[in-house]
């Protein structure tokens, strides 16, 4: 077995019945990355293997402090724009 590659470059996710098929680009270096030279692996996951990666993906983002989902720029303002907090006169 070969070194593993260090780098997920991208993704894609296709349905079938009875899950997902998720093929990910990955790449072992950054002069790999410039040259778009990646290897594909794809993973057949049925719904709970997807349930279960989904709570892990949470679980890291949650460890790292970042959000779920990203926030718009200048969500804070708009906020609190619409509570009447923030009017500008």
């Amino acid at each position: 077995m070969t070194d593993a590659p260090a780098i997920l470059v991208g993704w894609k996710r296709d349905r079938t019945r009875h899950g997902f098929v998720v093929t990910l680009q990955l790449a072992r270096s950054a002069e790999d990355v410039r040259r778009q030279d990646y290897e594909r692996v794809s993973l057949v996951v049925n719904d709970r293997q997807l349930r279960s990666l989904t709570r892990d993906l949470v679980r890291a983002l949650d460890d790292r402090g970042l959000d779920t989902f990203h926030r718009p720029t200048g969500w804070r303002r708009w906020t609190a724009l619409l509570r009447g907090g923030g009017r500008r006169n």
